[in-house]
């Protein structure tokens, strides 16, 4: 028998001859796998291979955090050399390769996270069992940092799960819960958690007595028979490198994942020593790099600490357990089933009772959606629509902790709303408005608490976009910043903290962009061609299909109240407003630069707004490299131009934030790493060039930033740089 107390580790053997392996590493909040962790993994495992009176050897966690959530990231981040990255992977496929040659069964018990690296240890496991709640995750989600798995997962996952759901794992970074994974095959029980004690202690028995049986996967016989025969899985590898082939070119990670998981198939081919060269090799792309930034931008992001002082009082003291929804619009329905399905007590308020029945349809069919996709039992999606109550009545939102106001976007209506809400809730009760660009300053006025009015913009829809915009007012209070973020974190989002200013921060960014597409359709541009650069850029989808799904009725608003701040956006007001005059406000009309017969997008639609007389088109040659097309160099420097205004007149503080929410915000490219991230990659010296040739064809509107030319006058390379004076320049 073993047992020790080491540090990441705890060993028991009970009388049973069951060895329990406990992982809690110390002063982290989930355990990842450090050096140190892998060390002492190493120490035990050599013992497991001498002794002979342990029977069955069980790993699970200390944490009620969760199971394992991988390598540690930090010293990812840290690798220097190719020599050491080879060193740390092949150290970690030997110990993974000897816990699945151990001559004892083993038994891995996952609750909560079980990503990357937790995975792996898994699959090298022989039984994998998983708390059946919503908190469990289990996947492989390396190619979200610009790698693939490098510790077997390539080559174990898939002859456990199947070609087909081994990929969509991969390649998209998919986590499963615990339905799920047990379905494809890769755990071997579900066990729900008022059972999980009781339920792993008899599947323990289960093993040792050899009763225990895998589970078999549920997939469709097609797909069975597909994974596995040589003929089907290549046709599977051909549709997908099909597939991933526009976007292998920014994401070299996909291409090097599907070789690896082919080879995990042949005999004699080497599948871990190819995993272990291409993990060597991805690290030092610059998609990479700039993956691993945003991945440390977003943790920073969701730290109370980085955006208040307050932290104890606000997690502590005051916590946001009640809701109030103030519209039950598709905004507000979306935030509404959200902290419903996060666990706060919701209530939805409304005008009157026909919008009330409305709003309540609304809501409860986004309850039967997710119901469906997490495959709800009937008990679980009655709890969660009984947290949602519904009210015309202010009264009701009298004990709320919390007021979100999603009403229609005028100013004056809001000013009413937020008016009604101080009378009614208690003193204690922040008030914030899900406003897309008015001003919460102006709205505080019409309150008597000013320090607890903030904004809450949340993005849509809202169940899928992660970015919030926490909006401080110059009189919002630390206590109350720190709140919300707590708030924002609780319902799985990213909060990004921006100052008050007209269009926070990504409609401000955003804006210059969609409007420089707007302006050259009317110089003849064609549509689809500049939606399509823009996508081969790397953005999700092109800014004219952008503007047809956000509305352009909301388009035109939003661009109106700019002006103050863009002064050449009037032209693209001018143009919107003679869009949506005549109907065309996008996908919910039928029309708007596309078609969409059905709902869906259909051919562009051939004269979308009155031509203009076209600007003479620069030559290549007039610009300096930075490897962009002259389409989307006209398109996306007046988001780097924007981005570097908002860190100068400090509308966020921080630069890493302004990237990280461009790219959770719209998507902007991220193997890029964010604007202001791809000024310092192209050089601000050619970006500062390039951007006076774009003034001198098209006008004022691509007037360089202050900044920027401080930045080439003092030969400054990053925007981390402290000589600058924010507000110094505009």
């Amino acid at each position: 028998m073993i047992a020790r107390t080491k540090n990441s580790f705890n060993v028991d053997t009970d009388e049973r001859g069951v060895a329990t392996i406990t992982l809690d590493v110390p002063d982290r909040p989930l355990n990842v796998l450090t050096q140190d962790a892998m060390q002492e993994l190493e120490h035990i495992v050599s013992e497991l291979e001498h002794v002979r009176d342990v029977r069955a050897v069980v790993i699970r966690s200390g944490k009620d955090s969760g199971f394992l959530a991988g390598a540690d990231v930090n010293v990812i981040a840290s690798i220097d050399s190719d020599d050491r990255a080879d060193e740390l992977i092949r150290a970690g496929q030997d110990l993974f390769a000897r816990i699945e040659a151990l001559s004892m069964p083993t038994i891995v018990c996952i609750h909560g996270m079980c990503l990357g690296g937790g995975l792996e240890l898994s699959l090298a496991c022989d039984y994998r069992i998983a708390r059946n709640n919503s908190s469990t995750q289990i996947g492989l989600p390396e190619i979200k940092l610009g790698v693939i798995p490098g510790w077997g997962g390539t080559q174990r996952l898939p002859r456990k799960v199947g070609m087909t759901t081994a990929l969509s794992m991969i390649l998209q970074g998919e986590l499963l819960d615990a339905r799920q994974a047990l379905k494809v095959g890769l755990i071997d029980r579900a066990i729900d958690p008022e059972k999980w004690n009781a339920g792993v202690d008899h599947f323990v028995d289960e093993v040792i007595c050899g009763h225990a049986k895998r589970a078999k996967s549920r997939l469709p016989l097609w797909q069975r028979v597909a994974d596995r025969t040589r003929l089907g899985r290549w046709f599977i590898a051909r549709q997908v490198r099909a597939k991933i082939a526009s976007k292998a070119t920014n994401y070299p990670a996909l291409k090097s994942a599907l070789r690896a998981v082919e080879l995990s198939y042949q005999p004699h081919g080497d599948g871990y020593h190819f995993e272990r060269e291409e993990f060597v090799g991805l690290l030092r792309t610059p998609t990479c790099r700039n993956l691993l930034r945003l991945f440390f931008s977003r943790e920073r992001a969701r730290q109370i600490k980085t955006w208040s002082g307050n932290v104890s009082q606000a997690v502590h003291d005051d916590p946001i357990r009640r809701l109030g929804v103030v519209g039950a619009g598709a905004m507000g329905a979306g935030i509404g089933q959200l902290a419903a399905y996060r666990g706060f007590d919701v209530v939805m308020k409304e005008i009157d009772d026909e919008t009330m029945s409305t709003g309540r349809a609304r809501v409860e069919k986004l309850i039967d959606d997710i119901a469906q996709r997490k495959g709800m039992s009937a008990l679980k999606k009655s709890e969660l629509t009984h947290r949602v109550t519904y009210s015309c009545d202010d009264h009701a939102l009298a004990e709320v902790d919390l007021v979100i106001e999603a009403v229609v976007e005028r100013a004056d209506v809001k000013a009413k709303v937020f008016e009604s809400l101080d009378r009614v809730t208690k003193p204690s009760a922040i008030l914030a408005s899900n406003t897309s660009s008015l001003s919460v300053t102006e709205m505080s006025a019409a309150t008597h608490r000013p320090q607890l009015v903030a904004g809450l913009h949340f993005f849509n829809p809202v169940h899928r976009m992660e970015l919030v915009e926490v909006v401080r007012t110059s009189a919002t209070d630390d206590a109350s910043v720190a709140r919300l973020v707590t708030f924002v974190r609780a319902l799985g989002k990213t909060p990004v903290v921006t100052n008050d200013s007209s269009g926070f921060l990504v409609n401000r960014v955003l804006f210059p962009y969609l409007g420089e597409a707007i302006v050259m359709v009317g110089e003849g541009y064609a549509v689809e061609r500049i939606d399509r650069e823009i996508r081969r850029f790397g953005m999700p989808m092109g800014p004219l299909e952008l503007l047809d799904q956000v509305g352009l009725d909301v388009a035109h608003h939003v661009a109106g109240s700019l002006h103050r701040i863009l002064p050449s956006v009037a032209p693209v007001v001018d143009s919107l407003e003679a869009m949506v005059s005549r109907g065309s406000l996008g996908k919910k009309s039928g029309e708007g630069f596309y078609e969409y017969p059905k709902g869906r997008r259909g051919k562009p639609v051939s004269t979308p707004m009155a031509p203009v007389s076209p600007l003479p088109t620069p030559l290549v040659d007039d610009f300096r490299d930075d490897s962009l097309t002259p389409i989307q160099r006209r398109l996306v420097y007046p988001m780097l131009a924007e981005s570097i205004r908002c860190l100068d007149e400090q509308v966020v503080e921080h630069p890493w934030a302004i990237d990280l929410a461009m790219v959770l915000g719209t998507g902007f490219a991220p193997h890029l790493g964010g604007p202001l991230r791809l000024v310092e990659s192209i050089t601000p010296a050619k970006v500062l060039a390039n951007m006076r040739r774009l003034q001198f064809f098209y006008g004022e509107r691509f007037e360089p930033p202050g900044r920027l030319v401080q930045m080439v006058d003092r030969g400054e390379l990053t925007f981390d740089e402290p000589h600058f004076q924010p507000g110094v320049v505009r």
